[in-house]
């Protein structure tokens, strides 16, 4: 079960870590309640999340302490997927009227999409290498 574990090897927890995302962002991904940043991690084989859940989106502290738990199973169920990647999540006003199961849903699309994004990026700059030896 070590391939499911959240530990924390598998989350941002420095600003430094934060503001590397923000800065060099590759991917955005935009759902109906939220946005995901992504950029590639240092290492290859890893896989890190930051989640960022301002009072100001989620006024009640059970509703931001209920998206974090959310976003952070999902991604635990599908890091797997999302190898060399840095990823920050940041809902979108109104995610407290979403259901689990909804949330649940548009996270597993935005991680499809995300891996997607990857995967092309990845094959683009291969061809770039291959074209320049």
């Amino acid at each position: 079960m070590a391939l499911y574990s959240f530990g924390h090897d598998v989350r941002l927890r420095t600003s430094r870590d934060y503001q590397g995302v923000f800065n060099q962002t590759l991917f955005k991904v935009h759902q109906p309640c939220f946005l995901i940043l992504a950029c590639p991690a240092p290492d290859v084989q890893s896989r890190r999340i930051g989640l960022v859940v301002a009072k100001k989106k989620v006024r009640r502290a059970h509703e931001r302490n209920r998206v974090k738990r959310i976003s952070r199973e999902s991604f635990r169920i599908n890091q797997h997927q999302l190898l060399g990647l840095d990823i920050v999540v940041m809902p979108k006003v109104g995610i407290e009227q979403i259901s689990n199961a909804d949330l649940h849903q548009q996270l597993n699309m935005a991680w499809r999409k995300l891996k997607r994004l990857f995967a092309q990026n990845k094959l683009q700059q291969d061809k770039v290498l291959s074209m320049t030896k």
